[in-house]
């Protein structure tokens, strides 16, 4: 029931939508939200609940909200602004490959995500603290597994397909929020190497992290949360510098491991740093008219009791902004234990680096999300013998606004190329199963904003040299995302 129900029910928010002035309904910005920001990085699958009076579901204020159940009758917003703010997100990814692969089939997945977080100075006085409680179910199945046969999977929220507790995070922020220390249950991914430009995508070798990084190191990805810390250092506004130390285990944490946390002598360690810019340039005077509406991720959000429930007035924003560029560079290490390609024996000292970069280029008009941002992403994990994809480069093109009328609707496009290491080559040839050389992934997608809370996004994918061997035709695929936001 669920798998037919939820379409449906995004289908016709979608078909609503085209009723109305799509530039009224802001989306998900393209930006960084320094509200997710404030727990887990950037996550993919944790939407932060901003106070809005919807009176009935149905209402032209619930539709403006950013929450499919509104404000439960005024007692969420008393809740969120007593220090509890609840979050379920679900977002399904269907696809299907009428042409090339193994064989032709169609799969359905979804990811249910949920939470809780406690804002400690509002419950304890504990100023600056947040504890973050969440998990989440996974159903479905792998169109990449079972029909066609490549490396960078399909579909973004298949893995892990089980109930899992994801999440135990507690966060203290100090020194004005210029440093911020995590700790508990989470991964790496939470934080490090993360785009909301990413999440845009439905192929999984671009979406959430790229996807050498868990392939070829014990670099921990949603949704197979392990212990760690973090710290995040922003000396300003433009620069920030962070650091982390992960547990790194045998645990199959792809295939769901609901309550296992255990931690046992054959655990090791993987750490990770990261060092970023976040410059903007060319800025100009910002028309009154898009200081409400910016959303490139530096305009923060501020909450405020009314006497009929609680809205969100905006911060006064800079006179001049410009055009929002990130960069980023990051290095991992881990001593731990990694099984060889071709041999029986283990190898230690995993290392490897990754650059990202993401640059607006173009912009409707100054302080406006609505324009072309041009990114890019590198990964390189230089030993042969133990990273299965020694060099991964993915590119893209983002553009909020394309169309006419449909302000915060996006179009992009993506391309994912991944090489695979001469000893796993060697490896898999030595079975007959080819000589895999490289895998390329096209993708493009239009994301229909419906409401703050909903999107529909129809996808269409090309594989070129499924697997790396030239023994599976390339694949085409049809399919869709959808996500809506309760």
């Amino acid at each position: 029931m669920k798998k037919l129900l939820l379409p449906i029910l995004a289908s016709a928010f979608a078909a609503t939508a085209f009723a109305q002035e799509s530039g009224d309904i802001p989306g998900t910005p393209v930006g960084y939200d320094p509200e997710v920001d404030s727990m887990f990085g950037y996550s993919r699958f944790w939407s932060y609940y901003t106070p809005h009076p919807s009176n009935y579901i149905g209402s032209r204020q619930w539709w403006e909200g950013n929450a499919a159940t509104g404000d439960w009758w005024g007692v969420r917003n008393w809740l969120d602004d007593s220090g509890y703010d609840f979050a379920l997100t679900y977002t399904n990814n269907i696809a299907g490959n009428p042409v090339g692969g193994r064989s032709q089939g169609f799969t359905y997945t979804d990811n249910f995500g949920f939470g809780l977080q406690f804002d400690l100075k509002k419950l304890v006085g504990w100023q600056g603290a947040t504890l973050t409680v969440s998990g989440l179910n996974r159903d479905g199945s792998n169109l990449s597994g079972q029909y066609i046969g490549n490396q960078f999977t399909v579909q973004q929220v298949y893995g892990g397909q089980t109930v899992s507790f994801y999440g135990l995070v507690l966060e203290q922020k100090l020194l004005d929020e210029k440093i911020g220390i995590k700790l508990g249950r989470f991964t790496a991914g939470d934080d490090f190497a993360s785009s909301p430009l990413y999440w845009l995508y439905m192929n999984n070798g671009i979406d959430g992290n790229p996807q050498s990084l868990p392939v070829n190191t014990a670099f921990s990805s949603y949704p197979g949360a392990v212990w760690g810390s973090r710290v995040r250092f922003d000396p300003s506004p433009e620069w920030f510098a962070m650091a982390g130390i992960y547990q790194a285990t045998q645990v199959n944490l792809y295939q769901g491991h609901g309550l296992d946390w255990t931690m046992s002598g054959n655990d090791g360690v993987f750490m990770i740093g990261q060092v970023g810019w976040t410059p903007e340039f060319f800025k100009k005077p910002v028309p009154d008219s898009e200081k409400a509406t910016a959303s490139d991720g530096k305009t923060a959000i501020a909450k405020q009791s009314l006497s009929e429930g609680k809205s969100t007035t905006p911060v006064e924003t800079p006179e001049e902004r410009g055009l929002p560029g990130h960069y980023w560079f990051g290095a991992y290490y881990s001593p731990w234990e990694y099984a060889q390609f071709g041999s029986t024996e283990t190898a230690t000292n995993s290392y490897g680096f990754y650059w990202h970069a993401d640059q607006m280029v173009w912009q409707e008009s100054p302080g406006s999300d609505q324009g072309l941002t041009l990114w890019g992403a590198f990964v390189l994990s230089p030993q042969q013998n133990i990273a299965k994809l020694p060099f991964q480069a993915n590119a893209g093109i983002v553009y909020r606004g394309l169309v006419p009328t449909r302000n915060q609707d996006i179009s992009m496009l993506g391309f994912v190329y991944g090489n695979f290491s001469d000893d796993y080559a060697d490896s898999v040839s030595a079975n007959l199963g080819g000589t895999p050389s490289y895998e390329i992934a096209l993708e493009a997608g239009y994301r229909f904003q419906i409401t703050k809370f909903a999107y529909v996004q129809p996808n269409l994918q090309w594989i070129i040299n499924p697997g790396g061997s030239g023994t599976i035709p390339n694949a085409l695929v049809l399919g869709a995302q959808m996500s809506v936001t309760f």
